[in-house]
């Protein structure tokens, strides 16, 4: 009983300094610190991406190679095939959020590529004459993402690694020249299990926006001439050889000379059409203003209610923000004077137990040698008494 009460006592002076702490803080923020990459990841991402980009180059100058020495149209296909898929998979497997993530993509991808032009794989034979300098590219690619891996990966760590490219490879080899492969990061993820993060931090802000501005550079670098190939491969797809393109360009100049030469013989046909073109252009400017201008005033006026819908919104929310923070001080400072009030009463309490206490034992103390006394004197009359 005496040991509840005490904890009971010890539990409301507790309280009642939180309590006390609490009203004298009119706000209590929370903020989580921005953690920056480790060097690991930073490094992993600056080397795998720059790897990337290596290849990139040595594909499409082994490409190039391949259609100006390559008169063989199967051949020039699969070289277009190779160089947009390769290109593809190597920017995507490059720009993945997560930076260890990025480096085993692009050692997987690398395995692959190795593999698929190995005697006896699928590409093995789709490149003509230049089988050998394919392999090349693509056995170096292999070899430069196993390295960097390899001064990356912690060497207790590198071993299981090294194990998921080997099985990724095997199990799921490159059929064709789409370069159709299962997600790297599913499966890793699966293998180690959900409760294991795939990156320790997402970076700073700073970081985050590097980040951005080496991704778009990447797909600029990349994007354009992807679209360029795509578009001349769907051309010979179409039935148009390098020979008809090549006639039809000069087609297309020589109406253009014609065109020209039109123009010089009669100015003012020439002079009438320009005309009715510059009062055209003038009719679309116009209404291209007219339409900028109510976009804009829109725009205005939409952004003057937003701003105005912020203000309102923003007084409301430190109005109830500060209409809490009075309510929890009010109920805080009832809490803890009753939380005193109560301490007291029970020190109170207390001290009437203590003082019973010690008059109990002072009586006590003070009586036990008067009844030994009284005590011995009978007995010694007993005796003195006795016959």
């Amino acid at each position: 009983m005496d040991k509840r009460r005490s904890w009971k006592r010890a539990r409301l002076l507790g309280n009642a300094a939180v309590l006390a702490v609490l009203v004298g803080c009119s706000l209590v923020t929370l903020k989580t610190p921005e953690r920056p990459l480790s060097t690991r990841d930073l490094n992993a991402r600056l080397l795998t991406r720059e790897l990337s980009a290596q290849f990139v180059a040595a594909v499409t100058h082994c490409a190039q190679d391949i259609a100006a020495g390559e008169d063989d149209p199967v051949v020039l296909d699969n070289a277009l095939r190779w160089e947009i898929a390769a290109i593809a998979e190597s920017r995507r497997a490059a720009t993945r959020i997560a930076p260890m993530m990025s480096l085993l993509d692009t050692w997987a991808l690398a395995a692959q590529l190795r593999a698929f032009v190995a005697d006896g794989a699928p590409g093995a034979a789709l490149f003509g004459t230049h089988q050998d300098a394919v392999r090349e590219v693509s056995g170096s690619f292999a070899a430069d993402a196993e390295a960097l891996a390899r001064r990356l990966i912690a060497p207790g760590q590198f071993a299981e690694y090294e194990r998921f490219v080997a099985e990724y490879t095997r199990a799921h080899p490159l059929r064709d020249l789409t370069f159709a492969r299962p997600s790297v990061v599913e499966l890793w993820s699966r293998e180690q299990g959900a409760g294991v993060p795939l990156a320790d931090s997402l970076g700073t802000i700073p970081e985050a926006l590097t980040d951005a501005a080496e991704r778009l550079q990447i797909y600029s670098d990349t994007v354009p001439s992807q679209m360029m190939r795509e578009t001349q491969l769907a051309l010979r797809e179409a039935g148009y050889s390098r020979s008809e393109i090549r006639s039809t360009l000069g087609q297309l100049d020589e109406r253009l000379a014609r065109l020209t030469t039109v123009a010089e013989s009669t100015p003012e046909l020439v002079h009438s059409a320009e005309a009715e073109v510059r009062q055209s252009l003038y009719e679309v400017l116009n209404r291209l203003d007219a339409s900028s201008a109510r976009t804009i005033a829109a725009l205005r006026t939409e952004r003057t209610a937003l701003f105005a819908d912020l203000q309102s919104e923003r007084a409301a929310v430190a109005a109830a923000v500060d209409t809490q923070r009075k309510a929890l001080a009010a109920d805080a400072g009832r809490i803890a004077e009753q939380a005193v009030k109560s301490a007291g009463t029970e020190l109170r309490h207390l001290a009437a137990e203590a003082l019973v206490l010690l008059i109990v034992l002072s009586l006590i103390v003070l009586g036990l040698p008067f009844a030994a006394g009284y005590m011995t004197g009978r007995a010694h009359g007993r005796r003195a008494g006795g016959p």
